[in-house]
């Protein structure tokens, strides 16, 4: 299984790079679409600045998939103008947005080695009428793997989740298996311990400004 999943990411990036390539030559409407480009990556650079994003994973994968197939058509189009001085501020800039965009990519996508539950935890719904959801995900950091809780909210008439807090969990505890003990502040706000064998390794809360 873990191999399947391992040829599975690579089939993706290549996918990815392939369609890149093939809206940049054949795609028409080229100043529709560059406005286009430039809406979407200005939309996902200040989602990913107010650390929010879509509820639905569908959706997120889907934007996800658009800014890196944006991104290979923008270095395509800087391999054409035959600058290395384009070319190379083009890799500096746009390769770890990619490789962000596709780790984040990778962890809400159904591959073999996923679990169905898209590492939700718990949720609570019952604090200052505000629904609150704990999740588990991998560090994007390949050199320093480690496993990230994070505490959403739902943002309020929007289709929209944001993060309001999230811990690294130690090294020692990659593979300890947490239960979420969730209470209520006096302000309406959630907090959730996150315990092990009855012990609190650490506690999560919502960190925004104003209730």
């Amino acid at each position: 299984m873990e191999s399947l999943h391992g040829v599975s990411e690579w089939f993706l990036i290549l996918v990815i790079i392939s369609i890149g390539f093939v809206v940049d030559r054949v795609a028409p409407y080229k100043r529709v679409r560059y406005a286009i480009y430039a809406a979407l990556l200005l939309m996902e650079f200040i989602f990913d600045l107010n650390k929010t994003s879509f509820r639905s994973d569908v959706v997120n994968a889907v934007l996800y998939f658009f800014v890196m197939v944006i991104i290979v058509e923008i270095v395509l189009i800087c391999v054409r103008k035959k600058s290395r001085l384009l070319l190379g501020g083009a890799f500096m800039l746009l390769v770890p947005v990619f490789l962000y965009a596709y780790a984040a990519f990778l962890l809400i996508v159904p591959l073999p080695c996923h679990n169905l539950d898209n590492g939700l935890v718990g949720a609570y719904e019952a604090c200052g009428g505000k629904r609150y959801a704990l999740v588990k995900r991998l560090s994007f950091d390949p050199f320093r793997p480690a496993r990230v809780y994070g505490l959403n909210v739902d943002v309020r008439n929007t289709p929209l989740k944001k993060q309001v807090d999230k811990y690294v969990v130690p090294k020692g505890y990659l593979e300890a298996g947490f239960s979420p003990l969730w209470r209520c502040a006096g302000d309406g706000r959630a907090q959730v311990e996150l315990t092990v064998d009855g012990y609190t390794l650490w506690a999560l809360k919502d960190k925004t400004e104003g209730k």
